[in-house]
């Protein structure tokens, strides 16, 4: 095999079962014509850590806590001992699941090296010399020399630069009362006079409402609008969130579009996450959920000169995401570079605490999400990987905030010749139209993902590229709703194929609509080794970058949550099952995809943006 060039997918699958079979990496290696490294290579992407093979010797309950001590800076010979875990093993993990490289980044963080080096001196203190005191000594000495590099390297602290009457004074003192119903971390962000602000906050409690009464509020002062939000409906809610407030305030609206709101003789403007169109405004910036935007640095530097001129103010606010991205630099100060912004951190226990209500529950909340998914979200805990199928830089790589639910019109018509066919311009032409439907009634909800493959307008030809055009989820409905649903996705779309999850409670409507759509519609059974066909099939995809997908955080989470989970002599690919579902969203999105390569033309539509 030619160095540098991609196995075919058939060796990597015969690879990946004589892996299983409990080969070893130098014998396939030799048998493939391959290095023990691609070998190695392969069986980490595709089965994950461990023995290979083999019923794991750990609890991914020991993991889990091995990874927290690691994380906190000990010693791998004292988690060895505290859990039990041969020291070969931790350092294995370490590699595997990229512990080495979260803890690198943490380190470049002068908190977390001071909270470190406590603990480690806490711990020399329980020794009593010999070598295990002397590894800590030294380790000490380490991180103070890191600590000391990172303070030489950071910028002097700077003065926190404020803005005079961002806010009308009375409109101002008028949401500030108790009549208005704001929460008090709502009226503190409001009486944050900082020019940069940065706040990491969870999902679900108000911010995005607290920016359209911060806007309304600048626009009354005299001072212009710029939002930045990281879709197009989170434009819309904010947008919509600063009429009502207007209204709320009795102030009237002078000029009113989808874009664009006019009051007191200033205007806030709703901007897309499209670097190259947003250059040319003026007044103060507002980033909202920036964590979730495409290329968030060219983005930055395409707007925040808007604040130049007029002397606008900054505020940046997302829930937390990946490290490493701009927003995790300034919520996190990253090399003293960011110590201009004031920062607040807002997780769902802090608003609980100040009176927000949630209804059902905070434990009842907790049951829709995964562990990983509800810190994130919930608890202001920056993304981990932890053996998922698809990370989030892959799924960061494949998003795109071209909205895929919501906007699209119906098809026009089926074929080369389809009369009511729209002509205009280079509209982008999706010829090969699927959709998969991953049923659920109680537990789950029913999920049905319509993808499309992209045509070259020039060649007329396939390109192999995929986009989710469409995604929508139903949980709770019943039978009749969930087919409606359906029906109505199919006639929208004209999808050559249909695949549908006929296990369980799912089996009669799977049938039923087998028998209306013959040919259209396949029932599947989801059997261990068509999940397992369907979870790398879709990994293949993602990694190929032939895949588009929403930059929705929801769709997002779904495709993030299954993983590769040991069982006995084999792996199973499975996310955890909550009330919001069991990863429903990637099951129906790979059944779409199964089989996804390109065919002989045969039906062709095309799709507005």
């Amino acid at each position: 095999m030619p160095r540098g060039q991609p196995l075919p997918e058939e060796t990597v699958s015969a690879i990946v079962k004589a892996l299983r079979n409990g080969e070893r990496c130098a014998d396939i290696a030799a048998r493939f014509g391959t290095t023990r490294q691609t070998v190695g290579r392969i069986a980490r992407r595709m089965i994950g850590p461990g023995r290979r093979g083999k019923k794991p010797l750990y609890a991914d309950e020991v993991r889990m806590e091995a990874r927290r001590r690691y994380l906190a800076g000990e010693p791998v010979a004292l988690i060895a001992k505290a859990c039990a875990v041969h020291e070969n093993t931790l350092r294995a993990w370490a590699r595997d699941y990229g512990w080495k490289e979260e803890l690198a980044r943490l380190r470049q963080m002068p908190s977390h090296l001071d909270e470190e080096i406590a603990r480690t001196v806490a711990l020399l203190r329980q020794t009593n010399g010999g070598k295990e005191g002397h590894r800590l000594a030294m380790r000490i000495r380490m991180l103070q020399k890191a600590r000391d590099s990172l303070a030489k390297a950071a910028p002097k602290p700077r003065d926190i630069p404020r803005v005079a009457a961002a806010h009308h004074a009375d409109l101002l003192e008028k949401a500030l009362a108790d009549d208005y119903g704001l929460l008090p971390y709502q009226r503190a962000f409001l009486l944050d006079d900082a020019r940069y602000r940065c706040v990491l906050k969870a999902r679900q409690i108000g911010f995005t409402y607290l920016i359209g009464l911060s806007v309304v509020l600048g626009l009354a002062a005299g001072r212009d609008q710029v939002i930045v939000s990281a879709s197009e409906d989170q434009a819309r809610l904010v947008m919509n969130h600063v009429r009502a407030h207007a209204e709320k305030l009795g102030i009237a609206i002078d000029e009113d579009t989808d874009r664009q709101i006019r009051i007191n003789g200033s205007t806030a403007t709703a901007l897309s996450t499209n670097w190259r169109t947003a250059q040319g405004y003026t007044g103060d910036v507002w980033f909202d959920e920036f964590a979730w935007a495409p290329r968030p640095d060219a983005l930055w530097g395409a707007i925040v000169p808007a604040i130049t001129r007029v002397g606008g103010r900054v505020t940046v606010c997302s829930t937390p995401w990946v490290p490493g991205n701009l927003f995790w630099k300034i919520a996190t100060n990253h090399q003293g570079k960011y110590s201009h912004f004031t920062r607040a951190t807002i997780t769902i226990h802090d608003a609980i605490a100040q009176g927000m209500p949630v209804p059902g529950g905070l434990e009842e909340l907790r049951l829709n999400f995964d562990a990983a998914t509800w810190a994130m979200f919930y608890e202001c805990q920056w993304a981990e990987e932890e053996g998922a199928l698809l990370p989030w830089a892959l799924l960061d790589e494949l998003a795109s905030d071209t909205p895929a639910a919501h906007g699209l019109p119906a098809p026009s018509g089926r074929g080369a010749g389809g009369e009511g066919r729209r002509k205009r311009g280079d509209a982008p032409r999706h010829g090969r139209i699927r959709i998969g439907i991953d049923l659920g009634r109680v537990a789950d909800r029913t999920v049905i993902v319509v993808v499309g493959e992209a045509m070259d307008p020039v060649a007329d030809a396939y390109t192999g590229q995929w986009r989710v055009l469409h995604w929508e989820s139903l949980q709770g409905a019943d039978f009749a709703t969930q087919r409606s649903a359906i029906e109505a996705a199919m006639a929208r779309y004209l999808p050559e194929r249909v695949d549908i999850d006929r296990s369980g409670l799912g089996w009669q409507l799977a049938e039923e609509l087998a028998k209306a759509h013959p040919g259209v519609v396949v029932p599947r059974a989801f059997t261990a080794p068509m999940k397992e066909r369907l979870a790398l099939g879709l990994l293949r995809l993602a990694e190929q970058k032939r895949l588009t997908i929403p930059r929705d955080a929801t769709f997002m989470a779904s495709l993030h949550a299954v993983r590769r989970i040991p069982a006995g002599q084999s792996i199973k690919y499975d996310a955890p099952r909550d009330a919001s579902g069991h990863g429903d969203a990637f099951w129906a999105l790979a059944l779409a995809l199964d089989g996804a390569t390109p065919v002989s033309r045969a039906t062709e539509v095309e799709v507005w943006g």
